[in-house]
């Protein structure tokens, strides 16, 4: 076995199995060892001639003792067929991803779906902002149960901690991560974990456990808006589009052009209750009309199949009827096949994250009084709860409201509901929350 110049006063030990040395123009005189052991393969199976590290020490008697246990623990390793590469967490988690991605989408085109994967994206950029930041770099033998612990914390104050550049990069991150979002994460990991301990890549399962299921803690319910909130949104916007905001000076057209479709996208939301995507994903095709509950006209939305939930059908209010057709006067795109929040040259919108931030600033509705921030998503909820309240409080509504949001009737209940409202307590509201185009339009005329 030839042994390259850069090695110094080498020691053979096992017949030469086992080399000591010292790396030449090191700071300190530290034994490095190098072992052969016949048949030793890495994780993905593939041969390896031998493996070479740092004993950590400069003693000559405790460096061959480190070496002799290397080299009794490599053996069993080969004879077990166990990879003897030492992974860090971030190659580790390439190999799981390997298998779980091609789960994942094979799940997702068994349920007839096209485009991009959800599950597939979270995963990614989840990985990439939170779990590879934290966990990549160390070797698996690193990660301790208090080291994994220690997760919760910094995945808790990450975003305190952000630079104001990250946090306009990402405008709808959370200060305070949410009960479900850490319960996934949590599900996650424990997966990720639990694969490498079956893979013998590690020899035990961490305790993956986050504050909140630690804790006991009960589901957040998201930022919503209440009837007036939204009446305040409805009237700044009306203002706003006209380029008269808080902040405007000049405002042009092609500014006015973009407000004006935040607008009809803020109602879309509104007065369907559709996710956020789901209605970036629409095409004229997909809208139709039809009688509603209250014996009014409303649209009647197909949405598609690539969506978090798959194709379902959903109607939306009377009040929809309006501002569908100021969108189609708004773009001029009105085929078939053109989308429906477009811009000028009928390419697609695929969001307003920052531009509805800083609206909601504006009319300083960004944040509860409880200090959640709002998004587009509380539109949703608004929704959840105003029609429930619109229709009637029983049983029948929230079976209808599940269906037409694409949800469950339990994550209603838990996420989209307040419980004061789902046991009958009276909610008191007028039917001017819901207003058309022309009742905002008398508005701020009068």
């Amino acid at each position: 076995m030839a042994m390259s110049k850069s090695y110094l006063n080498k020691v053979e030990l096992k017949g030469g199995q086992i080399i000591l040395f010292h790396r030449q123009n090191a700071q300190r005189p530290v034994y490095h060892m190098r072992i052969h052991v016949r048949g030793m393969k890495d994780i993905r199976g593939n041969k390896v001639t031998y493996v070479q590290r740092s004993t950590g020490e400069t003693d000559l008697e405790e460096a061959r003792r480190i070496a002799l246990d290397a080299f009794d623990d490599l053996k069993l390793k080969a004879r077990a067929k166990q990879a003897v590469t030492t992974l860090t967490f971030s190659e580790m988690y390439e190999l799981w991803w390997e298998s779980k991605k091609k789960i994942l989408e094979q799940q997702w085109f068994a349920k007839g779906r096209t485009g991009k994967n959800k599950r597939v994206e979270w995963y990614e950029k989840h990985a990439q902002r939170y779990w590879l930041a934290y966990f990549g770099k160390h070797k698996v033998e690193e990660l301790t149960h208090s080291f994994v612990q220690g997760y919760w914390n910094w995945r808790q104050t990450y975003w305190a901690r952000a630079s104001e550049e990250e946090r306009k990069k990402y405008p709808n991150h959370a200060i305070n991560p949410a009960k479900k979002s850490l319960d996934m994460e949590q599900s996650a990991l424990r997966e990720v974990f639990g694969w490498a301990n079956s893979m013998k890549l590690i020899n035990y399962t961490p305790l993956i456990q986050n504050p909140y299921a630690r804790k006991g803690i009960k589901p957040k319910r998201r930022a919503s808006f209440d009837e007036s909130e939204f009446l305040l949104l409805q009237d700044y916007m009306a203002e706003w589009v006209q380029g008269r905001g808080k902040h405007d000076r000049r405002v042009n057209a092609a500014h006015k052009r973009n407000r004006k479709l935040l607008q009809i996208y803020v109602h879309f939301l509104a007065y369907t209750g559709m996710r956020t995507g789901e209605v970036l994903k629409l095409k004229h095709k997909d809208i139709g009309y039809a009688l509603i509950e209250t014996r009014e006209t409303g649209l009647v939305i197909q949405v598609a199949d690539d969506t978090k939930t798959g194709a379902r059908e959903v109607t939306s209010t009377a009040d929809l009827v309006d501002w569908y057709e100021e969108l189609c006067k708004l773009t001029g795109h009105t085929e078939r096949d053109d989308w429906l929040f477009c811009n000028w040259q009928g390419k697609q919108i695929t969001g307003f994250y920052k531009t509805f931030a800083k609206l909601l600033d504006e009319a300083e509705l960004l944040y509860t009084e409880n200090g959640d921030r709002r998004s587009a998503y509380s539109l949703r909820h608004y929704y959840a709860e105003q029609m429930f309240a619109e229709i009637g409080h029983t049983h029948a509504v929230l079976d209808m409201l599940a269906t037409n949001m694409g949800t469950g009737r339990d994550y209603l209940e838990s996420y989209y509901i307040r419980r004061g409202l789902i046991d009958g307590e009276a909610l008191v509201r007028t039917r001017h929350g819901y207003r058309g185009v022309d009742a905002v339009a008398h508005d701020v005329s009068s």
